[in-house]
């Protein structure tokens, strides 16, 4: 494709003096032909069994388009590429760029001839690189900075393609619509796809949902055209033609006629306000939502509202349409508004933005759970009339006495993000009393009556937790400022004690134990917590807070591959992807599966979940019957370093490591993170569905594609691969033995009754073995290497 799909999120910063060395990554359509001279050969007739050129004549004619249509429209035209960025290079040296612009300009004037009025983001061989800048990032946002200071009701941008693998008998028509714009933008690639593909004659075409960059940037409807392919010989003879290109752009100008003069509704008004007869505003305060007005004129029959991302039901008043919201909570607030003639076409997206802006009425005081501790974490909730958190940032006094009246304020707190914190020590023998109150002095403050400490069971424990090494405070851990949470985001813990009087301490995403040990005869043995307790950050804390899409390829109808013993990749996929899910949960990630079960599921409906997730990776997983890869779309510089990344990590482990390649696959093409896809082993090989048949086959590939996920986080960190290796007491392998390491990560044996894995972080770490044959549990020190573990012998 002409526009990476990642652009802006593969980390590519260079220099000027190094550009040269980018441009096989930042091109264009696909990786560039290269010239075998300077100069141009004549056109040549096509051999026999290649795609038809196309670009023969035009069918349709020119005097039957509407040119009343066009007049007084806004349409942004984009020729892709140039000047640095020559895109899609033809094998005889014609370059995409120059194409590009000459389709533009001829249309241009076709389109302003017919009073239409047009911006071109670039009208001569340039780019927008800058010193400061030199990345393509830069050149496609100044590009959509420039479209939408514009303001167009469209967005067309205009390139020509090349074959991703090379290949030069390939030639299809694409266009590529605003992803998730099933309104104004498909209806404007429907309409130029239509006339693209009578008039250009090329056999294969195809309409898709686009999410490159220029296009999910555009604050308006939006296309992308890949008229045909560049790199086919007979393409680039004809393209290299002023009236071949005039072709083109004449396609181009009757299917935006053809739009523009499809009947549609328009918004003239669009607003918010306190009451349905007050005047529009933006800043609401004492009221649960403002009314939203719309004005509509045209035939329509359908009008969509979202507000922050929901759909919301309206009543029809005329050509008023009137929504009224549930109570919002204080802050900003989006709507956007569509309407629709079935059949005809979409209005124009219509914004509106407002906030809630409410004072605090009261304070809202609780406690952890477990208040009957020593020391006793306060949660101070600054809210509003209707109960719900302000916005506001305040410094809260808070103070303890017996009584409200003869409560000591001694400690001031600040309320980030719209709740505070306070500790307070509880005098077990008779309780005590908490009061908080606005630091401004205003009238908000509130009590609460904290009973007298309890003896009985159950007992709570309660402190910071440490984070190691260092020992400070551990802060801002996954869900620690959930309302219930056993630990808070300064770290101050509250558990219950078993029978024996013990803290039972619960897993922390992103976190393992910091395990203490004794030395007891020849063995390390785990002792009970310490109190408060200690952790340390899974990989650093590589992980934590970071959004990861995994998407098992195949499901439903598509098997994805089967092999000849009956193995079903798309379930093989699904089992590798759900053991992933869990490796990145324990290390603190989110993670999104695009499917959860065996279902058929759209390229389309995969991405838009992604996008949707704001993922940072997307990690598709397959077991095809066909060559293992490791593949990434080839201008993503962010998912070639991934690949070869994860091409070591598989390695180190003893695991297939396949070869890094470019790939085309859409979800790779569309996703605004890095994309990789990863194939280890083909299903339809006999060894290989051997091997993949073994749940510790499964575990193990989730394992490295996990590592590879850190390490795209980690930096530089040195890791090293190690082994555990597990007999029982006769000196026989366990196989299927499971291994779990720190508490969160469990592996199983193999045949052998290894295990290999890789210390990703410092300190004592919990070693848990079970198996039918073993079972033992033991802590590992960072000098612990090739460890053996030997089931004892049952009486």
């Amino acid at each position: 494709m002409s526009l990476p799909g990642r652009v802006g999120t593969g980390r590519w910063y260079s220099s000027l003096a190094i550009l040269p060395l980018l441009a096989l990554l930042a091109h264009g359509c696909a990786p560039m032909a290269v010239a075998p001279g300077p100069s141009r050969t004549p056109p040549h007739v096509p051999p026999a069994g290649r795609p038809r050129a196309g670009y023969d004549r035009r069918v349709d004619a020119l005097a039957a388009a509407d040119t009343a249509a066009l007049r007084g429209h806004r349409i942004a035209l984009d020729p892709g590429h140039g000047g640095f960025f020559r895109g899609s290079l033809g094998v005889n040296g014609l370059t995409e760029a120059e194409v590009n612009l000459g389709v533009a300009l001829q249309l241009r004037g076709l389109l302003e001839a017919r009073g239409a009025i047009v911006f071109m983001t670039r009208t001569d061989d340039r780019d927008f690189l800058t010193p400061a800048d030199s990345t393509l990032r830069s050149d496609l946002i100044e590009r959509t900075r420039l479209a939408n200071a514009f303001a167009p009701e469209l967005f067309v941008s205009i390139h020509h393609n090349a074959d991703a693998r090379g290949a030069h008998d390939v030639n299809e028509t694409q266009t590529y619509y605003k992803l998730g714009d099933e309104g104004a933008s498909l209806d404007a690639a429907q309409s130029v796809h239509r006339f693209l593909v009578r008039n250009l004659g090329i056999d294969k075409h195809r309409i898709s949902p686009g999410n490159y960059y220029v296009l999910r940037s555009s604050d308006g409807a939006g296309l992308l055209t890949e008229a045909s392919y560049l790199t086919n010989p007979d393409v680039e003879s004809k393209l290299a033609l002023a009236a071949k290109q005039r072709l083109e752009a004449e396609a181009l100008y009757l299917g935006l006629a053809h739009y523009f003069a499809l009947p549609r509704p328009e918004i003239v008004a669009f607003d918010a306000r306190r009451t349905v007869y007050a005047a529009p505003d933006t800043v609401f305060g004492d009221i649960a939502a403002p009314v939203l007005i719309a004005r509509i004129t045209g035939a329509y029959d359908d009008a969509r509202l979202t507000l922050d991302g929901a759909l919301l039901d309206g009543r029809r008043e005329g050509e008023r349409m009137v929504w009224t919201p549930a109570m919002l909570a204080a802050g900003p607030h989006t709507a956007t508004l569509v309407t629709r003639l079935s059949g005809a076409a979409t209005s124009r997206t219509a914004r509106l933005a407002f906030r809630i802006q409410r004072p605090v009425n009261r304070l809202r005081l609780t406690v952890m759970p477990g208040i009957a501790t020593e020391i006793v974490p306060v949660r101070v909730e600054p809210v509003d009339a209707f109960g719900l958190l302000t916005s506001d940032s305040l410094q809260v006094r808070v103070g303890i006495g017996k009584s409200a009246a003869r409560v000591a304020y001694d400690t001031t707190v600040f309320a980030r993000g719209g709740v505070a914190w306070a500790y307070v020590r509880n005098d077990r023998r008779s309780g005590i009393t908490v009061l908080a109150q606005v630091e401004r002095g205003a009238a908000e403050s509130a009590v609460l009556v904290v009973p007298a400490r309890s003896m009985q069971p159950p007992i709570r424990v309660s402190g910071f937790a440490r984070a190691m090494p260092g020992d400070s405070a551990l802060r801002d851990a996954p869900g620690s400022d959930q309302v219930g949470a056993w630990i808070n985001r300064d770290g101050f813990a509250v558990v219950d004690c078993d029978s024996f009087h013990l803290p039972t301490v619960p897993t922390l995403p992103g976190y393992r134990p910091w395990a203490q040990e004794v030395v007891s005869g020849d063995y390390l043995h785990a002792w009970p917590w310490p109190w408060p307790p200690r952790f340390t950050a899974v990989a650093g804390g590589a992980l934590i807070g970071k959004r990861i899409t995994l998407d098992a390829d195949g499901g439903g109808e598509a098997d994805g591959g089967t092999g000849a013993g009956g193995t079903r990749a798309a379930n093989l996929n699904l089992e590798v992807a759900r053991a992933l899910a869990g490796f990145l949960a324990a290390a603190g990630a989110e993670v999104r599966m695009t499917r959860e079960g065996d279902l058929s599921m759209s390229e389309v409906e995969r991405v838009q979940t992604s996008e949707a997730f704001h993922a940072d990776r997307f990690l598709r997983i397959g077991h095809r019957a066909e060559p293992p890869m490791l593949g990434y779309y080839f201008s993503s510089a962010g998912g070639k370093r991934w690949a070869e990344s994860t091409r070591v990590t598989l390695a180190m482990l003893g695991l297939p490591a396949p070869k890094s390649a470019e790939d085309a696959q859409y979800p790779l093409q569309q996703t605004s993170c890095p994309a990789l896809y990863v194939s280890v082993a083909r299903i339809d090989a006999a060894a290989s569905e051997t091997r993949l048949a073994e749940p510790a086959a499964v575990r193990a590939e989730a394992y490295a594609l996990y590592l590879g996920l850190a390490r795209e986080w980690a930096g530089d960190a040195a890791w090293a691969a190690d082994s555990i290796t597990v007999r029982d007491a006769d000196g026989r392998p366990a196989a299927g033995a499971a291994v779990t390491l720190g508490g969160s990560i469990t592996l199983l044996t193999d045949q052998r009754g290894i295990v290999r894995y890789v210390r990703t972080e410092s300190g004592p770490m919990d070693l848990d073995i079970v198996h039918p044959r073993v079972r033992e549990h033991r802590v590992l020190l960072d000098s612990s290497t090739g460890v053996m573990v030997t089931g004892a012998r049952r009486p």
